[in-house]
């Protein structure tokens, strides 16, 4: 494999000091001689008396660039301008880098940029007019190109940065037709790379770098097993540069190429699934559900928050819209899921199907919905009302078979599912539920025991006996007669469940009511991240009331390797896991 090669260029205004951090941990990472540090003419010392001339700083660059590419791959690292100065000496080589890393860089200058600049250099060394005006011509260049340039990027933007908004350098995801990584770094100043926030934002480059040098057979084997079970990661990895470490080494993606997952306390892969709750509103008031137990103000997430929370979580391939509300409510959810899936995010959502018109299913879908399930606990109207208060189940029903029958119509797979909780209340009507499902053209029926501790004297489990395990298996029988695959929640998280759906089948069935005292399936805390609707991290979805951290506030790193998650995975595989564990069916 031929080397790799990176190259850090620093700000026009700033030095070489700038990235040493980053410098630092790459050479221990890669070696002195895989890393290169560009110190721009004039800037010897941290400043200095410099002019901007943009043929001897690009041409400087360019110099390097060249000789690096012809001796091997190539990554580069630019920060504040000396990102717009390297792009500005790979256009005018032609060069083709293997990754670019913009790291607060700006992509286009207006007068209210000219202002904080003013700011931001204020106690400083003032730069001459000529100087500045050369630079804005620079920045302003770069950054009105389309999008031409045929490499992935990298974009490191922090939401306190005193000199570049988030929302300019979101403009730089149209420049790049090679896939574009966006990471907002919560609290991150201009100086990404020698500020607070810097252990977090070195780590996020080395990763991507060390990742696309690490492309070797471990995950393009895995990405190419990937593709043949879940053709959509393609869409996902030509936008999301680096994403294929993530999901290599992912438990679910392990299982993908027959390993063994790997569970450790702290892992060096960042989240692949993540479950937003867009809204705290629900429409009906659930038996079961944690709702009863968490007490939430009514709240709509923003287009502008969703947005931030898809920053925060690059490599997040799978977006599923779920939480304590129902996600229907939202007034923009169709726009959120167009969001995510222009992304290149594969998209779900969990809705009890009560609001969801035909106009509405429409809008899903061309949104680039791939997923729905809908949740039903019983056939028997009186019942489904007393389980789920609020139910109007003929409704439900005839706006499934609508949704189903759009489904069929659109021109790519939609994944389509009922899931059912059964309990001691409702386990007698199994069989009925599965004849009603079997009848609105959904692709499988997904069963589940109740979790929570509070609900445990309504579960199966708890009050299983031989009427009551006859009747479970009445009920999958029935499904089965109907071509209805019956599937457990032990695999909901594993890839390409539309065609491994047969490694997720409920058979024997009391696979439903069976529990483990120690772990078998899950790997929730180990991929997935649980989001509120305020951006706030719980250890999973089984535990709303267990915040974490807010991705708002701090570095997805310091959530995702933070204390409580290593504690709560040491507990899991340990001998004495937690109770909201050893209740849980997919535990």
């Amino acid at each position: 494999m031929r080397r790799l090669n990176v190259v850090l260029v620093h700000g026009f205004s700033g030095a070489p000091s700038d990235l040493e951090p980053l410098f630092r941990e790459l050479v221990s990472v890669l070696g002195e001689e895989a890393v290169r540090r560009i110190t721009l003419p004039g800037h010897s010392g941290n400043g200095g008396n410099f002019r901007f001339n943009r043929e001897v700083l690009v041409g400087e660059v360019l110099r390097v660039l060249a000789g690096l590419e012809k001796d091997g791959r190539l990554v580069v690292v630019g920060h504040s301008t000396g990102g717009n100065i390297a792009l500005e000496a790979i256009s005018q080589a032609g060069l083709k880098p293997e990754l670019v890393v913009l790291a607060a860089t700006p992509c286009a200058i207006d007068l209210s940029y000219h202002e904080r600049w003013q700011r931001h250099r204020d106690g400083r060394e003032e730069i001459t007019f000529s100087s500045v005006a050369g630079l804005l011509s620079l920045i302003n260049a770069t950054g009105a190109m389309g999008p031409t340039r045929p490499f992935p990027a990298l974009i490191l933007q922090g939401e306190d940065d005193d000199l570049i908004t988030p929302g300019e350098a979101r403009k730089w995801a149209e420049k790049f037709n090679g896939g574009v990584q966006m990471v907002m770094v919560p609290g991150g100043g201009h100086h990404l790379f020698t500020g607070p926030c810097s252990p977090g934002v070195v780590e996020t480059v080395v990763r991507a770098i060390t990742g696309r040098r690490d492309t070797g057979s471990y995950p393009e084997e895995c990405i190419r097993l990937l593709e043949e079970v879940e053709p959509e990661v393609r869409r996902f990895l030509d936008n999301s540069t680096g994403s294929a470490y993530h999901l290599a080494g992912c438990p679910s993606g392990r299982r993908v190429m027959g390993k063994a997952p790997q569970l450790p306390a702290s892992v060096d892969w960042e989240p692949v699934f993540a479950n937003i709750e867009i809204t705290t509103r629900c429409n009906l008031a659930c038996r079961f559900c944690a709702r009863t137990g968490v007490k939430r103000r009514d709240k709509d997430m923003s287009e502008e928050i969703f947005a931030g929370l898809l920053d925060r979580l690059p490599h997040a391939y799978r977006v599923t819209l779920v939480g304590l509300g129902e996600p229907l409510l939202h007034p923009r959810v169709a726009d959120l899921i167009a969001h995510a899936s222009g992304r290149g995010r594969r998209t779900a959502l969990v809705t009890n199907g009560m609001l969801l018109t035909k106009k509405l299913g429409a809008g899903l879908l061309d949104g680039g919905l791939d997923s729905i399930a809908f949740s039903i606990d019983a056939a028997e109207p009186a019942l489904a009302n007393r389980l789920r208060q609020g139910t109007e189940l003929d409704r439900i029903v005839e706006n499934i078979r609508v949704f189903t029958q759009l489904a069929r119509q659109a021109h790519r797979p939609i994944s389509t599912a009922v899931f059912s909780a059964v309990s001691r209340d409702s386990v007698e009507g199994l069989a009925d539920l599965a004849e009603l499902v079997a009848s609105l053209g959904v692709h499988v029926l997904m069963l589940t025991d109740l979790n929570y501790p509070f609900n445990q004297t309504a579960s199966l489990c708890g009050n299983i006996d031989p009427h009551i395990a006859r009747l479970v298996r009445k009920g999958v029988k029935l499904a089965f007669s109907r071509n209805l695959p019956v599937l457990t929640v032990r695999g909901l998280e594993e890839f390409g469940q539309a065609v491994r759906w047969r490694e997720s089948i409920l058979l024997p069935p009391d696979q439903l009511y069976i529990r483990s005292g120690q772990h078998s399936f899950c790997y929730s805390p180990w991929q997935t991240v649980a989001v509120d609707v305020d951006g706030a991290v719980t250890l999973c979805d089984c535990q709303p009331n267990s915040p974490v951290g807010n991705l708002f506030v701090t570095p997805l790193e310091e959530i995702w390797n933070g204390q409580a998650l290593r504690d709560h995975r040491r507990r899991m595989v340990g001998g004495d896991p937690p109770e909201a564990c050893r209740v849980c069916p997919r535990f």
